[in-house]
């Protein structure tokens, strides 16, 4: 006899077509209603709520009076939550991201009676290749996968799947997708016709006597008289057939004990799932209000990569600072990171909801940086301070010693001052001519601007000064202070610096740039002799696509820089920095009508300010659009001098090497959802693939890109669209994707959008580590504070000079305090490269093994083994 196992469900988005605030009404009702039917029917066994706990923490929000009831009904397995706190997508959260968002799922569902033991994954646009080694770290014992498998390379809804460091996880794929029958008929004559139906086409992807018949989809409610038209169904049905109420967990365990009495071997499935056979990926995801996705992209580094480690410093100095105040903020980040939240494919006011989300970002994380300031501020020793010094205080929360320049804004009462160590050793600086831009708003005053300080330099009693100084002296997750000596004239200067600089060439000892007259840089690698031509072009295509999918125009016009005019000004020419900025006015069709581009055109405004540091081999790139036109994207190029058919980019905790072109993809004609474009997500870094020396971008925000004619990578800055959904793209045939919607803010027109990344030469080839630390210094800058109310004296005597660990020769994810305030710090460290690694340990303190959940193992001595393309999770006593 075949079970099969009927799984009742809710695929619960928190905010999509409505707000989150729209839908929490709907879950109100519709949790009372399933806590009702699960309570009072003993025949309805078991209920799976969507993987995801922030539906019962914003449930209970509303009726706290519930909480016990629920803790009974998970406790008893009749209600199955968790890992996730909320279903995000898969590529466009960081590692670190997706690692966090299970830990505090699973350990919220743990406290209120237990977490699922799979993996739940129903809707995410694609599924990366790190996701069993992700769900195996959290000790999950299988995984339920939908969109990007197919039927071409899986014969089998049951397989195993081998992630790149290795690790092996069971895995489900829904064969007819998470949500294939919402609700059965009461009437039995109907329920058994569609019944036999849906065994017709689950037979040939179970191969043993346990097959998987999912019940509900999208805000589905529970369905009360389920159980009563299951045993009228069963008394109807061939007697091979036996439907139960079943739940995941069961699922995996009877049909581990079918295939392992049948001896059968299953598949093994390795690499990532971006197939548009079954199921649609919407390739233009990663690209829509990019002006949104760049801030995400910042706040998370900023949380992972900033704020926790700056608190943990602190906390090991005497400082108070626990995990609850970051996990907060977190929650913020998941809830944006939400896949049809990040996505941005929703009406206007659901879309703007998530912006909002940002601000509070914005406020909480400046706060927690500031924290760290204060605490110092009362903690060091000052008393080498006199009434008439200031104080900097500059944090490097990575885990190398940094190469580039710190900028430090300050406020000064006299612009005639020295820099000076707290032990009396000149710093040289340079003052930046071109000063950054400081947000004004009341939030960010914490230690960088306050209200006085504006006022002052209004009346002219203060003066703004901004400085580059050497980043080399800070320590590694340390800090160092510096005091500001007025009235003395800096005499100290840089030992040496490369650094050159004419109005149409510029470089240091690594690079030689030249600038074209339309905006284009030939770039020379002066370390191997290859040449770059053409370097920084921007390219506009036609969009007459919607918030999910890129489609070009039938009639498609595309437009360069290359050719014109461009406007070039020298902004910076220091011994630190030589800063230029390029600006293009390209005339853009206003629009797409009809499938064509418009006739009519409109200037569009591209500034862009390339910065080379000395001995550095990188070009930082901060790129404005002033948009004033509708239905287009746009990309900035790099051409490689080598020629290669496969891309080499960033994926979670190693690289991916794709092919430039989609290979043996189902064509439309043969059933494909949509047509599979070589239009690929990534992390913060992609090159191409097997050459001999590396040309290659680097983001600290645009996540998307494509390769042309095996040589020109195209990284796209912006896309613009003005509808939420639309049907028969000519990528996507049929239905639209969403809701036919308008929604002209995600034209972006009238937006100034800035995008930050680096265009990195390095001589041979690729090599992951090089460039995740290219990444490193683009994405975390160093923390300074210029502090001018501080007591000059011994305080606790903290020295203005301190290094948290030595941890220079590993890559970090995390450092962190533990979740549940124990005396560790958490150190999450990845090792990018195909060879496992082995580390010594700093001898301070004490090590120890270290589960992603935080439970601690046993003691390590002094040197830990990384596995290759893998992350783990250490945990540090210090004595």
């Amino acid at each position: 006899m075949k079970n099969i196992h009927f799984i009742p469900h809710t695929h619960w988005d928190r905010e999509w077509y409505r707000s989150s605030d729209a839908f929490r009404i709907r879950l109100v009702y519709s949790l009372d209603k399933l806590i009702d039917t699960l309570v009072n029917d003993p025949n309805f066994s078991f209920y799976t709520l969507d993987g995801q706990t922030c539906i019962v923490e914003e449930y209970l929000e509303i009726r706290p009076q519930n909480r016990e009831v629920i803790e009974r009904l998970i406790k008893d397995k009749k209600l199955l939550i968790g890992p996730w706190y909320t279903q995000p997508d898969l590529y466009l959260a960081q590692g670190e991201s997706i690692l966090r968002n299970l830990v505090l799922g699973s350990n919220y569902a743990d406290a209120i009676g237990g977490c699922m033991k799979v993996g739940w994954v129903p809707d995410a646009f694609g599924q990366p290749q790190s996701l069993p080694q992700i769900f195996k770290a959290l000790g999950m014992e299988a995984m339920f996968v939908w969109r990007g498998f197919n039927y071409r390379e899986l014969d089998d809804s049951v397989f195993l799947w081998q992630a790149p460091n290795g690790d092996v996880l069971r895995s489900v794929h829904f064969p007819l997708g998470y949500g294939h029958y919402r609700y059965l008929p009461e009437e039995i004559d109907k329920a058994l016709e569609d019944t036999n139906n849906v065994i017709e086409q689950l037979e040939p992807r179970f191969h043993e006597d346990q097959l998987l018949f999912m019940g509900g989809s999208d805000h589905a409610r529970i369905q009360p008289e389920v159980p009563k038209i299951l045993e009228a169904l069963n008394d109807k049905l061939s007697p091979n057939y036996q439907l139960t109420i079943s739940n995941p967990e069961k699922f995996i365990a009877e049909s581990t004990a079918a295939i392992e009495k049948s001896g059968r071997e299953l598949t093994v499935y390795k690499g990532e799932a971006r197939s548009a056979d079954l199921g649609r990926i919407h390739a233009g995801i990663s690209s829509t209000n990019i002006d949104f996705k760049n801030a995400m992209k910042h706040f998370e580094t900023l949380l992972a990569r900033v704020v926790e480690p700056m608190s943990v410093m602190t906390h090991a100095l005497g400082g108070s600072f626990d995990q609850g105040l970051t996990n907060y903020f977190w929650k913020q980040v998941f809830r944006n990171q939400f896949h049809d939240t990040i996505y941005q494919s929703s009406p206007e006011t659901v879309n703007h909801s998530a912006y909002h989300r940002l601000t509070k970002l914005r406020h909480g994380i400046n706060e927690l940086i500031w924290l760290n300031f204060r605490f110092l501020r009362d903690t060091i020793d000052f008393s080498s301070v006199n009434e008439q010094e200031d104080v900097i205080i500059a944090f490097n929360t990575l885990s190398q010693k940094r190469e580039d320049s710190m900028m430090i804004n300050l406020f000064v009462k006299n612009p005639v001052f020295s820099l000076f160590t707290l032990d009396g050793e000149e710093v040289p600086y340079s003052v930046v001519e071109n000063k950054t831009a400081i947000n004004n708003e009341i939030e960010y005053y914490n230690g960088l601007l306050n209200l006085n300080d504006v006022a002052d330099e209004r009346e002219g009693t203060q003066h703004q000064v901004q400085i580059l100084v050497s980043a080399e002296q800070v320590p590694s997750l340390g800090f160092k202070a510096y005091k500001v000596v007025y009235g003395q004239k800096p005499s100290a200067k840089l030992a040496s610096t490369d650094l050159y600089c004419t109005e149409s060439n510029f470089g240091n000892s690594k690079l030689d740039v030249m600038i074209n007259e339309d905006g284009s840089l030939n770039v020379t690698n002066k370390v191997n002799g290859q040449s770059y031509r053409d370097v920084l072009v921007f390219e506009d295509k036609g969009d007459e696509g919607d918030e999910y999918n890129y489609s070009p125009p039938a009639d498609d016009q595309v437009f360069t820089t290359r050719g014109g005019l461009a406007r070039v000004n020298v902004l910076e020419n220091n011994p630190h920095r030589v800063s230029i900025e390029i600006a293009h006015s390209l005339a853009l069709p206003l629009e797409v009508v009809d499938s064509k581009r418009s006739s009519q055109k409109v200037p569009v405004d591209i500034v862009s300010v390339v910065s080379l540091e000395r001995g550095s081999s990188s070009l930082k790139v901060e790129s404005t659009i002033d948009n004033t036109v509708n239905d287009h994207m746009m990309r900035v190029l790099l051409p490689h001098a080598e020629v290669s058919e496969h891309n080499l980019s960033e994926d979670h905790f190693t690289a991916i090497e794709r092919t430039n072109r989609i290979l043996n993809a189902k064509p439309l004609s043969e059933g494909a959802t949509e047509l599979e474009l070589p239009i690929y997500p990534m992390q913060r870094f992609v090159t191409l693939a097997n050459t001999q020396h590396t040309a290659a971008f680097v983001s600290a925000g645009p996540a998307e890109y494509e390769v042309y004619d095996n040589q020109t990578i195209a990284l796209t800055l912006l896309r613009c669209v003005g509808m939420l959904g639309k049907a028969d793209l000519t990528v996507r045939p049929g239905r639209a994707s969403g809701y036919k919607l308008e929604t002209p803010s995600s034209q972006l027109n009238g937006k100034s959008v800035s995008s930050k990344y680096a265009l990195v030469f390095e001589s041979g080839q690729p090599n992951v580590d090089v460039l995740s630390s290219h990444a490193d210094r683009l994405n975390v800058d160093v923390q300074t504070r210029h502090l001018k109310c501080f007591t000059r004296q011994q305080n606790k005597a903290v020295s203005g000079t301190y290094q948290l660990n030595d941890m220079s020769n590993v890559e970090l994810l995390a450092v962190k305090r533990p979740e549940n305030s124990a005396d560790y710090t958490i150190f999450r460290v990845v090792n990018r490269a195909e060879e496992n690694k082995e580390i010594s340990l700093p001898g301070q303190g004490h090590w120890f093994e270290c589960s992603l959940k935080e439970e601690i193992g046993k003691p390590l001595e002094n040197h830990v083994t990384i596995p290759a393309q893998s992350f783990i999770t250490l945990a540090w006593k210090n004595v």
